[in-house]
């Protein structure tokens, strides 16, 4: 009976097998739950051939957006985030919306330890009204099943207008109405 162990990088492996069908188990996966495998068999054909698996995770990280970017700072109170690739050209899953507390919950995702974080990225989409969101991706390298980072909103900056007569320089109109609508 043939028994075969492939090592898995980046999500890939592969390995030379004889034909026949399989029990398959995970024996190591960091941060993820090795029970959780889906499926649990695999067959093998004379021919090249592929299969696919799942694993789940099971850590928590809760991304807490605020005024300061640190404990205790005034939360924005709506918005979303999603997690992306290191370049944040890729999603991965739906996007989480940000709460009234600035709170956005990310469940099932994994972990590492203090030696080996398993490193996540995120993008901020949208924020309330009142604040600008984090342009840059957010990094969280994972170091326990429960995790909570912070990450800074400032409050959108007051803009000063003023209007002045066209043919009279130095004018101030005395009183008038602006509209500014967002461009796309």
């Amino acid at each position: 009976m043939a028994n075969y162990n492939v090592t898995i990088t980046n999500g890939q492996g592969s390995q030379n097998m004889k034909a026949g069908t399989y029990n398959v188990s995970a024996i190591s996966a960091p941060g993820y739950d090795t029970t959780s495998l889906n499926p649990t068999t695999f067959t093998a054909s004379k021919a090249a051939g592929s299969g696919s698996f799942t694993l789940s995770a099971s850590g928590t990280l809760t991304l807490v957006f605020n005024e300061t970017g640190a404990e205790g700072g005034t939360p924005i109170t709506s918005g979303s985030v999603v997690m992306t690739n290191q370049a944040g050209t890729e999603e991965y899953g739906s996007q989480i919306t940000i709460d009234s507390t600035g709170n956005a919950v990310f469940q099932n995702v994994a972990y590492g330890d203090e030696q080996t974080p398993f490193t996540l990225y995120f993008k901020q989409l949208s924020s309330d009204e009142s604040h600008n969101i984090e342009s840059g991706i957010i990094s969280v390298s994972m170091t326990s099943a429960s995790q909570t980072e912070y990450v800074l909103n400032s409050p959108i900056a007051e803009q000063t207008i003023s209007l002045m007569d066209a043919n009279y320089s130095g004018l101030e109109i005395p009183s008038a109405t602006l509209s500014f609508e967002e461009a796309a």
